[in-house]
């Protein structure tokens, strides 16, 4: 909700899903989920047809409208859109200075950079977390970036910086170990 820099991603595309479900930042954290659907999906519900856990107690629904409001007040959503495309930008340009970036991809302040090989992703991610940036590694060969919403433009500096130096450290080992560096590549 909002990480794309629009409520919902499907937004970017100038599409309408028939129904769309959100969840955990629904009510900043605390357990509730909702289902949005069209009119005519909804024609297919009726009383009873569908239920939830966590379909919203006062206090979830209380809170998620303060999150809302909060975000709204404070264009969160603006602040989502202009961080991102900073942090994208830099990325794109790190890609430029490390062979290994086969892709950089992703909206707003959900980001990724896919490396080449499972190895260099496992390695840069233990050394990120070295330096007290968490990282997600999925896809085995992806670095994924979900910052908070009030992340600043110092913060994306020094994790660029930080990525910058780790994908240079990863690199010296490998070829300071042609044996190791090549095992990374057939994984």
């Amino acid at each position: 909700m909002g990480r794309t820099g629009e409520w919902c991603a499907y937004q970017h595309y100038g599409i309408l899903p028939d129904v769309v479900t959100l969840a955990k930042p629904l009510a900043g954290g605390l357990p509730m989920g909702s289902m949005l659907c069209t009119e005519e999906a909804a024609q297919a519900f009726t009383p009873g047809m569908h239920g939830t856990t966590f379909g919203g107690g006062p206090l979830a629904c209380a809170v998620a409208i303060a999150a809302i409001d909060y975000m709204q007040q404070n264009k969160m959503l603006e602040q989502v859109r202009s961080l991102g495309g900073y942090f994208r930008r830099q990325l794109d340009s790190l890609a430029t200075r490390h062979r290994n970036i086969i892709d950089v991809r992703g909206l707003g302040l959900m980001l990724c950079i896919e490396l080449d090989n499972a190895e260099d992703a496992r390695l840069a991610a233990a050394a990120m977390l070295d330096r007290h940036i968490i990282i997600n590694r999925t896809s085995e060969t992806v670095l994924r970036f979900l910052p908070p919403f009030v992340i600043e433009t110092k913060h994306v500096d020094e994790t660029v910086a930080a990525l910058d130096a780790v994908l240079t450290q990863v690199r010296q080992q490998q070829q300071a170990s042609p044996v190791l560096a090549g095992e990374a590549h057939h994984a």
